[in-house]
């Protein structure tokens, strides 16, 4: 079985990971102090060595809530491994300590706060990701030996001092694994969409920016056991991020933050006002037609991540019925330039993206109406690039049928 698919088993395992009502993803990072265990002094006059220090490893578990990380280190944020023992005159070997053993859930990213890089991408599970290394025990041929003298009944003894555990600050990062990711400018329409969509998930919609302030997912289904638009049933994700802005990839808005949910996503639907967008009301404040904001959108995600612009995207070209019959035009003509990949040809040079996101569809509708058929059937002709969800129990109640006719 693919990675893929393992991380995408059930609609449960998603629920679980976030563990909230609403499914809210509301903490998607913790900063652990780490602390691995100091070899064992070795004895030179005896070539005694020293026990190893332990060993820090995550083992990645599935149907683990990432916010009870916190909780199971009862806040303090720290791991610690235990250090070796020391060699003796009765045990010219020292014991090697324990190593220090911590579950997260799986597919959680561990980052070197110092230095910005990847440790480990804890996305095997069941599997040990060693992220802090023990020091070495003591002993005579240590090239970083560090020698001191102490006395014990009166006599010097010599000892090599166990090199010290390795310490670092480690940032965990919770990446959702969408089927959909959703991308837009703030009050795009987003959350009206993602409501549309899913009508009995409990979406904030206001008419001004920033209204989703976290992500949030829900899971869309098709209506039908041989699916609406003749798929077999199949269950989608749908993460709803908050708004990004001008600057997203240099963590303008938080960009980062967000930004960083579409990394998995198997496709990302990018939603664009038909009225064009305008942040703030205010002079200094550029005005974007929707052109504009599709360039910029594709310019934001390319800079956060080349690999995101390659993904397969869908356009949705929102909020037609505040149109008049020559703004339709228009956007109609945009459309087939998407479509065609020519559309980059009248946008202006500092807002060119190096790299075009592949639209595979585009859409006008109007999410507020509800009317959003022509979504959903592009969605089921999306399949050759999603990984459907399972609902585990009702893939067992399918089991069971299929067995009573056998």
């Amino acid at each position: 079985m693919r990675l893929s698919l393992i991380l995408r088993e059930s609609i449960a395992q998603v629920q679980k990971l976030i563990k909230d009502d609403l499914n809210i993803l509301k903490v998607d990072k913790y900063v652990i102090n780490l602390k691995a265990g100091s070899g064992g002094s070795g004895l030179a006059r005896y070539d005694g060595v020293g026990g190893r220090g332990g060993n820090i490893y995550f083992v990645a578990k599935p149907s683990l809530a990432f916010s009870d990380i916190k909780k199971r280190l009862k806040n303090k944020m720290k791991i610690r491994a235990e250090n070796g023992e020391s060699a003796t005159k009765t045990s010219l070997i020292g014991q090697h300590a324990k190593h220090q053993l911590f579950d997260v859930p799986i597919g959680i990213e561990v980052v070197n706060r110092t230095d910005n890089t990847l440790i480990a991408r804890c996305s095997k599970p069941f599997h040990r990701y060693m992220i802090a290394r023990g020091g070495e025990g003591g002993h005579s041929k240590m090239s970083y030996k560090s020698v001191f003298e102490y006395r014990l009944q009166k006599k010097n003894w010599i000892t090599f001092r166990g090199a010290r555990g390795e310490t670092i600050d480690v940032e965990l990062h919770l990446k959702l694994r969408p089927n959909i990711g959703l991308l837009g400018f703030p009050n795009a329409g987003k959350s009206t969409l993602l409501k549309a969509l899913v009508p009995e998930k409990s979406v904030k919609i206001a008419d001004y920016a920033f209204t989703t302030v976290n992500p949030q997912v829900a899971f869309w289904k098709n209506e039908t056991d041989d699916g609406e638009f003749g798929e077999p049933a199949f269950t989608l994700s749908v993460a709803d991020l908050p708004g990004i802005i001008e600057g997203a990839s240099m963590n303008r808005g938080k960009g980062y933050k967000f930004l960083k949910h579409l990394e998995y996503a198997d496709v990302i639907v990018m939603v664009v006002d038909c009225q064009g967008f305008q942040l703030k009301n205010e002079l200094d404040c550029p005005f974007r037609t929707p052109l504009e904001s599709i360039a910029l959108l594709n310019r934001e995600v390319e800079l956060y991540n080349e690999k995101l612009a390659k993904k397969p995207v869908v356009c949705v070209l929102n909020k037609i019925d505040t149109l008049d019959s020559e703004q339709l035009t228009s956007i109609s003509k945009l459309s087939s330039a998407l479509v065609s990949g020519k559309w980059t040809d009248e946008v202006p040079d500092t807002m060119r993206p190096k790299i075009n996101m592949r639209f595979e569809h585009v859409v006008q509708l109007s999410a507020k109406s509800g009317e959003i058929k022509q979504f959903k059937k592009v969605l089921a002709l999306m399949r050759n690039h999603l990984h459907a969800l399972q609902d585990v129990k009702e893939e067992t109640e399918r089991q069971k049928k299929v067995r009573r006719f056998i």
